[in-house]
């Protein structure tokens, strides 16, 4: 009787034991700080139909609750303006062939595409896998024209909400707008090299914008540069985008201007003393920046033989080196001097 009442005991030391320790366990995990796998990540919803960043601080989302913070993807990362997270952006899994349907990172080379998508009837029944491979790649094509196309969208109808927009009373949307002044644009691009030849095409590229469009657009592209400084980086970024996706993606209305003409107006700013003198009567951030893209144009134009008017870009890349690496208020500075130094490999190479 005595050693039963024994197993008693230690069988009820021994609960007495675990229910301490699970106890203490508890209170432990209760009053340590939480680590990052247990954070509940702010959702961020992101569609291919594209997302609208709305200008705050710089590099930063506004979280569910409408505060600005810092957004994270699907790996806990934090996602830049302008970026879409690979998860979200297919609605599937992030393979090779679905990187080209999230955009570029603002600043980073983009390759103007040249070629239009020929579309291959599909028989009924084909079962050919490189047919259905092709099928695959312009459903992917077209969903990545379409973020593309969203997000200038997006921007002109965030236009059309702000005062300074409305006070201009442009008489339609700021979409609208846009189209007629590219297609004016687009209409009589300038002439970029020659000055020195004939003196008349100086006079004309100087008083060129003056001629091309009306007070208002002039004081509309002023404005939008002039209120929208805090995402001037993140919106040229995306129109350069927008503008290189050339001849791959559907151009509604012709409003998109053909490579040519991109190439006339970076030759413009760069190599001619019209441009040159509107660009320095702007601030310098935005000079930098028209100047970055239109070199990128140029080196383009060279890459593909169609650097028809011979203009030398690689001084103006070692320029940009210097102004851009000294200048202190760019967010995507390594990424500027990233590309400029690769660009400048490519013309150092050629010598």
């Amino acid at each position: 009787m005595g050693e039963k009442k024994g197993g008693l005991v230690w069988l009820w030391v021994l609960i007495g034991i675990g229910a301490v320790v699970g106890v203490g366990y508890g209170w432990y995990k209760y009053t340590q700080p939480e680590t990052g796998e247990e954070l509940v990540a702010v959702e961020v919803s992101v569609s291919e139909e594209g997302v609208r960043v709305e200008p705050g601080e710089k590099g930063r989302l506004n979280d569910a609750s409408g505060k600005p913070g810092d957004a994270l993807d699907a790996a806990g990362k934090p996602i830049k303006s302008g970026d879409v997270p690979g998860d979200r952006a297919t609605g599937a899994g992030t393979g090779e062939k679905d990187t080209f349907l999230k955009p570029k990172p603002t600043g980073e080379m983009v390759e103007y595409q040249f070629k239009s998508r020929e579309k291959k009837a599909v028989k009924e029944g084909l079962t050919d896998q490189k047919d259905l491979e092709k099928k695959d790649e312009d459903a992917r094509l077209k969903r990545y024209c379409d973020l593309i196309n969203g997000h200038v969208q997006d921007f002109f109808q965030y236009l059309d909400t702000k005062k300074y927009i409305q006070r201009l009373e442009l008489g339609e949307t700021a979409a609208a707008r846009f189209k007629q002044i590219m297609a004016r644009l687009s209409a009589k691009p300038p002439i970029p090299a020659g000055e020195g030849v004939d003196p008349a095409i100086m006079v004309k590229n100087i008083y060129f914008f003056c001629r091309a469009l009306d007070k208002k657009d002039l004081r509309l592209i002023k404005q939008v540069v002039a209120n929208d400084r805090d995402t001037l980086e993140d919106n040229a970024g995306m129109f350069y985008q927008w503008l290189m996706l050339g001849n791959s993606c559907n151009n509604p209305g012709g409003v998109k201007p053909s490579f040519d003409v991109l190439y006339r107006y970076a030759g413009f700013f760069l190599n001619t003393t019209g441009g040159r003198a509107y660009m320095f009567r702007r601030g310098l951030k935005v000079r930098l920046l028209a100047a970055y893209y239109s070199v990128q144009i140029i080196y383009q134009a060279d890459k593909a033989g169609r650097n028809s008017y011979g203009i030398n870009v690689l001084p103006h890349v070692k320029l940009l080196i210097e102004e851009m690496g000294n200048y202190p208020d760019l967010s995507y500075k390594e990424t500027y001097l990233e590309t400029l130094t690769k660009i400048k490999a490519f013309y150092s190479g050629r010598r």
